[in-house]
């Protein structure tokens, strides 16, 4: 899905939050602290909303887990609380719903 592409936009907590694109097909945010990550970030894709691949799947033209929304200059607000299953979340093109 990311064959051909570099990381690029990388952000980071200087601890233990991460997050970077891989060119403009795909996004990934990592929390591994104690406390939650709500951060807006460049997720390098088009404007839309994206299904988080991590937490759902696309089905019937919606969600079945976290959503994303990516404006017009490609940022979206990113939340990984430290309640959830897993610590990360990942959007691509062909997650666009």
């Amino acid at each position: 899905m990311f064959l051909g592409t570099d990381s690029n936009d990388w952000w980071d907590n200087g601890n233990n939050q991460i997050a970077f694109c891989r060119g403009n097909k795909g996004f990934l945010a990592i929390n591994n602290e104690s406390y939650d990550l709500k951060q807006t970030l460049q997720t390098c894709l088009p404007a839309g909303t994206y299904c988080d691949v991590i937490s759902g799947n696309v089905s019937g033209g919606s969600c079945t887990g976290k959503s994303v929304t990516v404006g017009s200059d490609g940022t979206a607000y990113i939340e990984i609380l430290t309640s959830e299953d897993d610590g990360v979340l990942a959007i691509h093109a062909q997650s666009k719903i």
